[in-house]
């Protein structure tokens, strides 16, 4: 797993994790954004392809931001029901602008 980036002393990475599970309802991969820990946008994807975002300003019923710091991504790796991968910020951006222009809460 590459390091995390650091840009002026803080710590800033994008990363996809894949779900593995059978909860129809559940998103199957979660991206997000990460700042010094903290997810500051996110998309969570779902099996059926629709995309749900949250960041600062904005929540659906089903995504929103966390309320406590995330683990690093070699810690979500330990857990075996997921895929953890640190993506560049070009593909981050990708998903975020399709969330956003699907218009999907």
């Amino acid at each position: 797993m590459p390091d995390e980036p650091k840009a002026r002393g803080v710590t800033v990475y994008f990363q996809r994790v894949q779900w593995l599970h059978e909860h129809a309802d559940e998103p199957v991969v979660l991206w997000a954004h990460v700042v010094d820990g903290w997810e500051v946008r996110k998309v969570d994807e779902f099996r059926d392809g629709h995309l749900s975002w949250a960041d600062a300003d904005h929540e659906s019923e089903s995504t929103c931001l966390g309320t406590i710091p995330v683990p690093p991504p070699t810690g979500i790796a330990e857990d075996p029901q997921f895929v953890v991968d640190v993506v560049d910020s070009a593909e981050f951006e990708y998903i975020w602008r399709r969330a956003r222009q699907d218009g999907t809460a």
